[in-house]
């Protein structure tokens, strides 16, 4: 059986059984928090690290990036921390890097509904995940803003929903990430060509040792811009965080 939450919105709680989704905020290092919680993330040691890739957020033209072809659109690719695995769609593939823990900056917006705890609170634990996609096809593949849309959760996950994430950009920042993936002034669609890449990170709640499911959505753009649902690909896989 899910559990119940509530989610604190300006002060209001607002009770219910939620189907939690993923809510980005919108600056350049938004995260696409996926609103979640584990009960024992709380005892979970973060290890603030940040990344060596200090000049990621750079203007240059698309080049290789260490055994990746960065779309020209793309922010510069970090490889940075452990590699967890690979997951892989008809036309696509994704690395998936553990590339840090740190602390929330601030409360989640969700609570439990029975115990009113918050699910994620100021100074809790929470991991950072960057994901690399590579176009694995022979074909361009045409992308709209939301380019692909990865979503971790853990296997023994009990809310219904994603898990709760800090949604301030300074983490990625830190740590040389972003949520966005693409460079300022950039319009869609991005074009994805066959063997280029680009990054894409998100946080969320952090235990160490978990088993963790990943999954990410790629829709194209179809040639009005609109989202050609029909192309739609989906791919998951487990790992284990560090």
């Amino acid at each position: 059986m899910r559990i119940n939450l509530v989610v604190k919105t300006g002060g209001i709680a607002l009770a219910g059984l939620l189907a939690l989704t993923a809510c980005g905020s919108s600056s350049e290092g938004s995260s696409k928090p996926s609103e979640s919680a584990s009960s024992s993330s709380a005892s979970a040691s973060p290890s603030a690290s940040a990344s060596p890739l200090a000049s990621t957020f750079s203007e240059g033209a698309g080049t290789s990036s260490g055994s990746y072809k960065v779309a020209a659109w793309a922010l510069p690719i970090s490889e940075a921390g452990d590699k967890l695995g690979s997951l892989k769609g008809d036309s696509f593939n994704v690395d998936i890097y553990q590339v840090a823990t740190d602390v929330a900056s601030k409360d989640s917006m969700f609570v439990d509904k029975e115990t009113k705890e918050n699910l994620l609170k100021k100074g809790d634990p929470v991991v950072y995940l960057n994901y690399v996609v590579t176009n694995t096809s022979s074909a361009d593949i045409p992308l709209s803003h939301s380019l692909i849309t990865p979503s971790a959760k853990y296997t023994d996950w009990k809310y219904m929903g994603g898990m709760p994430s800090d949604s301030s950009s300074d983490g990625y920042k830190k740590h040389g990430l972003s949520s966005s993936g693409t460079k300022l002034k950039e319009e869609a669609p991005f074009v994805l060509k066959p063997g280029e890449s680009f990054n894409i990170a998100e946080n969320f709640v952090y235990t160490a040792g978990k088993e963790t499911e990943i999954e990410a959505t790629m829709t194209p753009a179809a040639a009005d811009g609109k989202l050609d649902h029909d192309k739609k690909e989906k791919a998951e896989t487990t790992v284990t965080l560090k």
